[in-house]
């Protein structure tokens, strides 16, 4: 999420990848949802299962679809005939793939920099703001490390408050006068956060770093790039590519700037979330605002009535699914899936107390990870599964589950492979294990479309996105205090937030393991025995 894990220091998770699309992808798809006026709704139904169509499983989530994209573009032709306007499919993708890839340029180009600049405001500090240059490895002591991962993992934690504070209050705002200008506030509210961190940072005299805090008040002005939560099927993976391209390139040009001067990739993080809102007022508009007589006394009164036997429909279905048996070992997934972008976060730090890595040489791990999911996700799962499922006839769901358990595996193994690296030079091996495994998300809500019905799906999305906002809220400023504590103690167990990552994705393989799909095992024994 980018208002939540850019850094660790409350910048950063998001990241995402095709197994977390990010923040600011799941504001988008709602500027063209259908909003009951039979208009504006040209794109994907967020509700829909990517693995199904029409109630019936088609193909694995990870698998080519053509049939989809038709169905959307003829979707948007009829739905824009009053006004006699068509948006092409391809013009859609562009407006999402444009603003995907600005918006993860300008999260992942800023996540090095802001750690540095962290890092330099506390020395200086430290020292009495000397004169003199200080060296590098004179702010690598533990009085400078340790309020480091301090405040960057509270910092983590103040900005998801914002979030769910304003979730709900932002999707009434968005029915009522459109998701785009929604996106437009919380592009404003990011920038506007940032500006405050880098002002704390450039008058260290001045301003305390813990001043940084105070920056995730201002992303109440739109809750971040993460106030709504949408889900796009496969048919739009192709943005995801957007993203990948951006981390790298974005990563690249971090490790290159970070150490020249981290001003320059701050600015063009800046530049590149503010460059989002031309592209913004180019889109195809959202639903437009309510009449003045809709939204009266009589009208708001109403409107209270149906939201409160909403919540108690809510709540229900909440209710009728984590009594699923399935879902509720589902559910570990997700909770030790939002540590993935954490761990890389603490990464960047550890290994500069560590193995004395500079910061700047961080970055290249977002770089690494990136080239990871796009040989995995863009390439090569979808051409394996799109082979079993000819060749073996194996269910879609048969599938998914697979790729859940690996993903998960994969986290383990990584994780600990980064822990026990005795040199820096190992560290990419683990890097690239515990990248594989950034599929878990979106293969674990495939899952769970297999056991809920259409009209539960939205409120399942919406609260798995709740539970990790909440899950944010706490594990990202425990992995740093874990972090900062292990600086007092000898070297060796500076690695301890790996193995506790590494523990947390065990208890995933071993909820996965108990997950039973009907005749699971028929589909197994046909794939181990084809001839």
């Amino acid at each position: 999420m980018i208002a939540s894990e850019m850094c660790g220091s409350g910048y950063g998770r998001n990241q995402l990848d095709v197994s977390d699309i990010p923040g600011f992808m799941r504001i988008l798809p709602m500027a063209f949802r259908n909003n009951g006026d039979g208009r504006h709704d040209t794109t994907v139904d967020s509700s829909a299962n990517p693995s199904r169509v029409d109630g019936h499983d088609q193909a694995p989530l990870l698998s080519k679809t053509q049939s989809h994209e038709s169905e959307i573009l003829s979707r948007a032709e009829s739905n824009d005939s009053d006004r006699n306007i068509t948006i092409p499919f391809s013009l859609l993708v562009s407006y999402f793939m444009a603003v995907n890839f600005l918006l993860a340029f300008g999260e992942h180009i800023i996540v090095a920099p802001l750690i540095k600049l962290f890092e330099n405001s506390l020395c200086l500090s430290h020292y009495g703001f000397p004169d003199h240059v200080l060296d590098p490895e004179s702010c690598q002591i533990i009085d400078v490390q340790r309020p480091l991962a301090q405040i960057r993992g509270w910092k983590s934690m103040f900005d998801v408050i914002p979030v769910i504070l304003v979730t709900i209050p932002m999707g009434r705002l968005g029915d009522r006068y459109g998701q785009k200008n929604l996106a437009a506030l919380a592009i404003f509210g990011f920038a506007g956060s940032l500006c405050e961190i880098l002002i704390v940072c450039a008058f260290p005299k001045v301003f305390p770093l813990q001043l940084v805090w105070f920056s995730s008040a201002i992303l109440l002005l739109g809750g971040g790039l993460n106030s709504a939560s949408a889900y796009m099927s496969h048919g739009f993976y192709i943005m995801f590519s957007a993203y990948y391209i951006a981390e790298m390139v974005a990563s690249f040009i971090a490790t290159v700037t970070t150490d020249i001067s981290p001003w320059f990739p701050c600015g063009l993080s800046l530049v590149s979330v503010l460059a989002c809102l031309p592209v913004l007022s180019a889109m195809p508009n959202g639903k437009p605002a309510k009449p003045l007589s809709e939204s009266g006394i009589f009208g708001e009164g109403l409107e209270a009535r149906t939201e409160e036997s909403a919540i108690i429909s809510t709540l229900k279905r909440i209710l009728r699914v984590s009594s699923i048996r399935n879902v509720r070992f589902t559910i570990p997934v997700f909770l030790v899936g939002i540590l993935r972008f954490g761990t890389l976060n603490i990464l960047i730090q550890y290994a500069h107390v560590r193995f004395k890595q500079k910061i700047s040489t961080g970055a290249a791990y977002f770089t690494e990870t990136a080239i990871v999911n796009i040989f995995l996700f863009l390439f090569f799962i979808p051409q394996v599964t799109s082979y079993i499922r000819r060749e073996y006839k194996i269910r879609p769901q048969v599938i998914d589950l697979f790729l859940v358990r690996s993903s998960v595996t994969f986290m383990c193994v990584g994780a600990l492979a980064i822990g026990i690296a005795p040199k820096k030079e190992l560290l990419p091996i683990g890097v690239a294990i515990f990248a594989a495994g950034f599929g878990s998300r979106v293969s674990g809500i495939a899952l769970l479309s297999y056991w809920i019905t259409e009209e539960e799906k939205s409120t399942v999305y919406a609260a798995v996105t709740v539970l990790e906002g909440v899950g944010h809220a706490f594990i990202d400023p425990s992995m740093q205090q874990i972090f900062a504590a292990s600086l007092s103690l000898p070297e060796v167990w500076l690695a301890i937030p790996f193995f506790v990552a590494a523990g947390c994705y065990l208890i995933a393989i071993l909820s996965t393991s108990c997950i039973r799909i009907e005749n699971e095992s028929d589909d197994n024994e046909d794939l181990l025995h084809r001839d």
